[in-house]
């Protein structure tokens, strides 16, 4: 329809939620959710390694594309699960950046599996990239919303590969 709107964007090559409103109402009380930080947004990603701190916070500056200005991030990460140097790791944004993940997991020296840009390990076999939205989290007009995201096949292909049992109903 014309009246959807696109209300937050990912990565082309990340799967998982996206919010589109059907109105311009809900359109409007969207985007002040996601402005004031409203909406809990969670993401899974298989990533090569595992990072020395199993959780924390990290505060990193990225600098913009289009007018070098430097932009400050906060994501919380957790790593849930990890076997034959791969692990399976909770990113849970507190601002939403180009990249942002991306370029954190590359920080923590575990870059994203079939992350073409961030991920300098070329030995391994062309895969996808390895990170989805998998969960959102909001309150609208006195409603809890808790949504989920499938798994994209080749996700859990790659974990089973790398002998990862994940169950996603335990986050």
């Amino acid at each position: 329809s014309e009246n959807y709107n696109l209300v937050h964007r990912l990565d082309r090559e990340t799967s998982g939620l996206m919010i589109i409103a059907k109105n311009l109402q809900y359109t409007r009380l969207f985007g002040k959710l996601f402005k004031s930080q409203k909406i809990k947004k969670t993401y899974l990603a298989i990533c090569e390694g595992v990072p020395k701190i199993k959780e924390s916070y990290v505060d990193l500056d990225i600098k913009s594309d289009i007018n070098d200005k430097v932009i400050q991030t906060k994501t919380f990460y957790k790593v849930l699960l990890y076997n034959n140097n791969t692990s399976l790791i909770k990113f849970e944004p507190k601002t939403g950046k180009k990249h942002q993940l991306r370029l954190v997991a590359k920080n923590l020296g575990c870059p994203i599996v079939g992350d073409l840009k961030y991920n300098l390990n070329q030995n391994k076999q062309r895969e996808n990239l390895k990170l989805n939205a998998f969960m959102l989290e909001f309150n609208t007009e006195d409603n809890e919303f808790k949504i989920t995201s499938a798994l994209p096949k080749d996700f859990t292909n790659y974990l089973k590969l790398k002998n990862i049992k994940f169950n996603p109903t335990t986050i």
